[in-house]
């Protein structure tokens, strides 16, 4: 399977941590499936 349009766009980015480049791609995923929205309505969850 091909990669998602996140992957794609972090493909080049490294934090430094893997964690950190997880947390980016988890947080570039929830405001892609919710444009508009606000962060905290985005993320539904601060953690």
């Amino acid at each position: 399977m091909g990669q998602s349009w996140v992957e794609t766009e972090t493909a080049g980015c490294d934090l430094g941590d893997v964690r950190l480049n997880r947390r980016l791609e988890a947080m570039l995923e929830a405001l892609g499936e919710r444009p508009g929205k606000s962060l905290p309505t985005a993320f539904q969850d601060w953690s």
